[in-house]
Order: structure tokens, then sequence, then C-alpha cells
């Protein structure tokens, strides 16, 4: 991050700060936000999250969840925070439009500076500052060392270790992707020696769901996936009347598209979720095989080699077809 020392000399007066991050916010989103809110809010700053749309209520377990606003129940007062602001951070997203409508408020304050991190390939952010690297395993990673070049001394608390390792974790799909790297793993065994406790974390995320959701797990892997073996890929389809059936709620999907992975000789899995006005695709992928380049070139979308989305205006079927006559041509076994 060029001139740091700048940034450390903006900071050291208390500011009206702004965090936000991209639309559905996950794991990374949501860990990212707040770590950085639980080291700043030492410093008496007045700081507020605000994310676009609603996040899942399972990452209610993360350390000062309750001070994150959702644009959608507070219009009013988040756009107040913005105008107010005098640096906003720009945590898990490239290009302002991922924040839609919190773009045109951040636009229109043009006396608040910009810190951009993430680890998206092709930054739009015109940040004041920006951390920016696609080899990081997430943006949680870019905080951790954020924090380490603004902070020397700085030794992460048991709040700030729970949010960064929420998400590695979440990112690196349990260390088991293409995401993983030894960064990763030197970090988790730092904030190990910083009182992280992991099973509290993987208790919180994996083991604190509903019933309806795990109903629907096992409805959509046996009667809503296809698997094509021939060309290496496997979809899941969840579509506007099985949301209703089992009353999904922000997140409940998240993890469902690795699932086919786990068969041999997929190489690929496609996720199509049904929303009022368009479909919207993730894309996973093993081993080297870009998937972000099948989401740029036909799906209006991007992200990472490895995991990567989309959207469709087509019908479902029509999408299916596509994707299908995509691949047949990809040549994956």
């Amino acid at each position: 991050m060029e001139n740091l020392e700048k940034l450390q000399a903006f900071l050291k007066t208390p500011k009206n700060i702004v965090i936000t991050t991209h639309q559905k916010p996950d794991g990374d989103a949501m860990g990212s936000s707040l770590a950085l809110y639980n080291y700043l809010i030492e410093f008496g700053h007045t700081i507020r999250i605000i994310t676009p749309t609603e996040f899942p209520a399972y990452f209610q377990y993360l350390p000062k969840c309750d001070e994150v606003w959702n644009y959608l129940e507070n219009p009013r007062l988040s756009q107040i925070a913005i105008e107010a602001a005098d640096i906003i951070f720009c945590l898990d997203f490239n290009d302002l439009s991922r924040v839609d409508p919190l773009n045109n408020y951040i636009e229109k304050n043009e006396k608040a500076k910009l810190v951009l991190i993430d680890h998206h390939l092709f930054p739009k952010v015109n940040a004041d500052w920006v951390l920016h690297d696609v080899k990081a395993c997430s943006t949680c990673e870019l905080v951790y060392r954020f924090l380490e070049m603004f902070d020397t001394n700085y030794t992460p608390t048991q709040s700030v270790a729970e949010c960064i390792y929420t998400g590695i974790l979440t990112d690196t799909a349990s260390f088991s992707n293409g995401a993983t790297n030894k960064k990763a793993l030197e970090i988790t065994a730092h904030l190990l020696d910083c009182g992280l406790n992991i099973i509290y974390v993987q208790e919180q995320l994996n083991q604190n769901g509903r019933e309806e959701k795990l109903r629907f797990l096992g409805h959509a892997l046996y009667r809503n996936m296809i698997i094509k073996e021939d060309i290496g890929i496997g979809i899941i389809v969840v579509d506007k009347k099985d949301a209703y059936r089992f009353n999904l709620q922000t997140g409940d999907t998240e993890g469902l598209v690795n699932y086919p992975l786990t068969i041999k000789n997929v190489k690929v899995a496609i996720l199509l979720k049904q929303e009022p006005k368009i479909i919207k695709l993730s894309f996973r992928s093993k081993g080297d095989y870009s998937v972000e380049k099948i989401c740029r070139e036909h799906f209006e979308g991007g992200g990472h080699r490895n995991a990567s989305g989309g959207r469709s205006f087509s019908t479902v079927g029509e999408t299916i077809e596509k994707i299908i006559s995509i691949f047949e041509k990809e040549n994956l076994v």
C-alpha cells in the first residue's frame, strides 16, 4: 500500500468512518468489515458498517455484528452516515456497482477519502489508498496484512481473530480450494496464539442451522442436480418454488454449489438461482481451470479463477442449455 504514512497520519485524530462491502455479503465480506471495525473503534473514531443488502443471520456470532446497518432497513440513516464520512473503506469488491445503491452516495461525497482492500480481478475503484492482491486467499488475509503494516506492534484481539478466521475459512472452503495458500495457514496459526477458538467458529458456521435448510439441501441434491460427467460439469438449480417451499433465507444456498465437485469426473460446478428478474449463477472449479473467464465472456460476471459468478436473463432451461453448449466445447475430460 503506497503512502501508508499519510493514512496513518489521517487516522491519528477521530474521524467519521464508513466501512462497506458487496451485496449479499458472505463470510469474507462480513469478517473483513468487522475485523477492521473492531480494530479502529479502539481509537475513538465514529464508525458505521453499512451493507447494501441483508446478510445471513448465522454471522450474528461475529463480534459487534449488531453494529452493522443493512441499507434496505436503514436507508436514510445510511445516506446520512455516508454523506458525513471523512473516509470510506471499500472491502471485498472491485467495482462500486457491487454496492449499489450505496455507490450513488459514495460518489457524491467528494470530500471523503477512499480505501480499497480487495482480492478480485480488475479493480475499478478510484481509491486514495489501495491494498489489492489477487493471490490473497481472502480479503480477510489482506485486512490482517493491512493491520500488520498499519500498526507494527499490533497483536490481534480475540474479536479481530474470530472475524479474520471466518473470512479465511469461508473463502478457502475450509482450506480445501485453490484459494488456500501458505499465508492463510500462517495467519490461522498466529490467530490461535492470540486466543482464537476455532471450534467455536466452526460450530457457529456449520452446526447452527435450521431444519428447513437441511431438508432443502437434500431436495436440491436429489431432485435438482444435473450431472454431465461426459463434459465434466454438475449443475444445481434453485427455483422460486423451492425458495418458497423451504422458506429460504439469505445465505441458505452458501456452499451448495460445491457438492457436484465431490464427484470424480466433475471439474466445474454451477449453481443456478432463480430470482425475480434474473438467474444468478455461481461457478466453482477444480485445479487450474478458470471459471472467471467463462463468467466474464458469457454471463456478464467475473471473480476468481476457481470461484466466479454471473447472471442470465434467459429462462432456467435456456440457461442450462447455454451452459452445456459452452462446456461441450471446453474439453474438460
